[in-house]
Protein backbone atom coordinates (compact mmCIF):
# COMPACT_ATOMS: atom_id res chain seq x y z
CA UNK A 1 0.00 0.00 0.00
CA UNK A 2 1.15 3.59 -0.72
CA UNK A 3 0.21 6.64 1.75
CA UNK A 4 -1.38 9.23 -1.00
CA UNK A 5 -2.50 13.07 0.18
CA UNK A 6 -4.91 14.08 -2.10
CA UNK A 7 -5.92 17.99 -1.85
CA UNK A 8 -9.60 19.09 -2.66
CA UNK A 9 -10.02 23.07 -4.05
CA UNK A 10 -13.26 23.70 -3.11
CA UNK A 11 -14.95 27.14 -4.07
CA UNK A 12 -16.44 27.38 -0.61
CA UNK A 13 -12.87 27.07 1.42
CA UNK A 14 -10.58 29.55 1.30
CA UNK A 15 -7.65 26.17 2.12
CA UNK A 16 -7.82 23.18 0.41
CA UNK A 17 -9.73 20.28 1.92
CA UNK A 18 -6.31 17.91 2.47
CA UNK A 19 -7.50 14.05 2.19
CA UNK A 20 -5.32 10.58 3.44
CA UNK A 21 -5.42 7.72 1.90
CA UNK A 22 -3.71 4.24 1.17
CA UNK A 23 -3.97 2.86 -1.79
CA UNK A 24 -2.25 0.09 -3.59
CA UNK A 25 -2.08 1.82 -7.02
CA UNK A 26 -1.64 5.71 -8.49
CA UNK A 27 -3.93 4.44 -11.19
CA UNK A 28 -6.49 4.29 -8.19
CA UNK A 29 -5.72 7.31 -6.91
CA UNK A 30 -6.27 9.35 -10.26
CA UNK A 31 -9.47 7.11 -10.31
CA UNK A 32 -10.84 8.76 -6.49
CA UNK A 33 -9.22 12.31 -7.92
CA UNK A 34 -12.06 12.27 -11.31
CA UNK A 35 -14.78 10.71 -8.87
CA UNK A 36 -14.31 13.32 -6.44
CA UNK A 37 -14.18 16.55 -8.71
CA UNK A 38 -17.48 14.46 -10.68
CA UNK A 39 -19.28 14.91 -7.16
CA UNK A 40 -19.60 18.26 -7.01
CA UNK A 41 -19.93 21.34 -8.61
CA UNK A 42 -18.52 23.05 -5.51
CA UNK A 43 -14.72 21.21 -6.35
CA UNK A 44 -12.66 23.41 -8.80
CA UNK A 45 -9.78 21.27 -8.86
CA UNK A 46 -8.09 17.97 -6.90
CA UNK A 47 -4.23 17.31 -6.69
CA UNK A 48 -3.11 14.04 -5.43
CA UNK A 49 0.51 13.93 -3.83
CA UNK A 50 2.47 10.87 -3.11
CA UNK A 51 5.54 12.04 -0.55
CA UNK A 52 6.58 15.26 -2.51
CA UNK A 53 5.66 13.87 -5.80
CA UNK A 54 2.46 15.68 -7.22
CA UNK A 55 1.01 13.28 -9.52
CA UNK A 56 -1.90 14.91 -11.02
CA UNK A 57 -4.17 18.20 -10.98
CA UNK A 58 -7.40 17.80 -12.62
CA UNK A 59 -9.57 21.14 -12.64
CA UNK A 60 -13.33 21.04 -13.59
CA UNK A 61 -13.08 22.37 -16.80
CA UNK A 62 -10.59 19.41 -17.82
CA UNK A 63 -13.10 16.80 -16.40
CA UNK A 64 -16.06 17.92 -18.71
CA UNK A 65 -13.53 18.18 -21.63
CA UNK A 66 -12.69 14.56 -21.30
Amino acid sequence: MKAYKILVHDVREADPIELAAELAHDARAHEIAHQRLASSTYVAAIEVWRGHVKLCHLKSGQLRAA
